[in-house]
């Protein structure tokens, strides 16, 4: 892989991991059983609320500086400011998310957003993967792991 991809991969990949952990939470739960509604909440959402794929055109943009030669003679220069792109958006993201939260409430679950632990959090804890969501308090944050997965810790 060349340098000019690797950097960026990395840095994602460092700011993935400081960013906080949004999941449905329900004390108690089983993970894989709040993985496995979570699906089925999106796959319902999707059937009654079908992607709406939009493409629009962007064109060039271009801005003018002036330049003066030693003579004192000035042109008039255009100076590329983004080049022609398109972009696609889901007109029926928003909705389709308000869906898989109502599910998800209906089943009993919230919205959470952990932080991450801090690095003295995590040499103090032991790692394994959180298998039943535990109580909230705070303090509580999350370690995530190098599986994949990740742990819920309440200091």
């Amino acid at each position: 892989m060349s340098r000019s991809l690797c950097l960026p991969l990395l840095t994602a990949l460092l700011l993935g991991a400081c960013a906080p952990l949004d999941i449905y939470y329900k004390e108690g739960a089983d993970v894989a059983r709040s993985e496995a509604n979570l699906t089925e909440c999106q796959v319902s959402a999707l059937a009654r609320v079908p992607r709406d794929m939009r493409t629009r055109f962007i064109p060039t943009r271009y801005a003018p500086y002036t330049a003066c030669n030693a003579g004192g003679r000035c042109y008039t220069r255009y100076r590329l400011i983004s080049p022609p792109r398109t972009e696609t958006h889901d007109l029926n993201a928003r909705l389709r998310h308000k869906v898989v939260d109502q599910c998800m409430a209906e089943a009993g679950y919230r919205p959470v957003s952990l932080p991450q632990c801090d690095s003295a959090t995590t040499r103090a804890t032991a790692l394994h993967a959180t298998q039943t969501l535990p109580p909230l308090t705070p303090q509580s944050c999350v370690i995530r792991l190098k599986s994949g997965n990740w742990q819920i810790v309440t200091p």
